[in-house]
């Protein structure tokens, strides 16, 4: 039977005393032990709103216990990890097989690089356009006073609209825009289907999908539907985006 070691990190202090952020990591982590048929041998979350996660204390608990124990080190998400560099010195740190991550499982070194890789050239190019974006709304509130939203509600400030409701509604908008943007999942899939004209250009990425252990949000296999479904939502994100420009 496979031994496995979880490590759970929320970036807030306020997470971390609701327990969601660590609780929803904790409910995928023991899915995917069950999956495999291991047995999850130990836990080490915490609190960290850092950039560097070598001052992580219950990481290091985490990877000394995985060695000594011979376990596997399971990770809920990728994105406890802020870059290329944080994830394949863990990676090479546990060796080959000796650790899991719950949205990318059974990857090798090729695909986890390839996959931050994505990660991290879409995260900087989301930052610039946002950057613009704002640049242009910015100028429209000096020279005129506001701008009217999408949503046609007149904005003076970059926080939102005039009205308390509005502003809030907008504010939790752009929130769940950007966290889907910055999905890590969603930027590999986006990155595989933009050569995907046909039909049958889809099946190969659902195919190519499958067999890298990727799952949907529900944590189903990609059929053609599930990936069409997904695209229309990832393409309306990007006319979203460009309209802000």
């Amino acid at each position: 039977m496979k031994k496995f070691v979880s490590w759970r990190r929320v970036s807030t202090k306020e997470q971390g005393r609701s327990g969601l952020g660590l609780e929803a990591q904790k409910d995928i982590i023991e899915y995917f032990v069950k999956s495999e048929g291991g047995k999850l041998i130990n836990d080490f979350a915490e609190v960290y709103t850092g950039k560097h996660l070598d001052k992580c204390v219950e990481l290091k608990r985490a990877i000394e216990f995985s060695k000594e124990n011979n376990a596997i080190l399971i990770i809920a998400k990728t994105d406890r990890f802020r870059s290329t560099i944080e994830a394949l010195q863990i990676y090479d740190e546990m060796g080959e097989g000796n650790i899991y991550f719950c949205d990318l499982p059974h990857t090798d070194k090729f695909t986890l690089t390839l996959f931050f890789a994505i990660a991290e050239r879409e995260a900087l190019q989301i930052s610039i356009r946002t950057k613009a974006a704002l640049g242009v709304l910015q100028k429209k509130i000096e020279q005129e006073g506001g701008f009217y939203s999408k949503s046609g509600n007149w904005c003076t400030s970059l926080g939102g609209t005039t009205t308390g409701q509005a502003k809030g509604g907008k504010a939790n908008g752009e929130k769940r825009r950007k966290e889907a943007a910055e999905n890590p999942t969603n930027r590999i899939i986006r990155e595989l289907l933009k050569d995907a004209v046909t039909p049958q250009d889809v099946d190969k990425v659902v195919e190519k999908l499958n067999a890298m252990g990727i799952r949907t949000a529900t944590n189903k296999e990609f059929t053609r539907n599930r990936l069409t479904a997904l695209r229309t939502k990832i393409n309306r994100r990007n006319e979203y985006e460009q309209s802000m420009l």
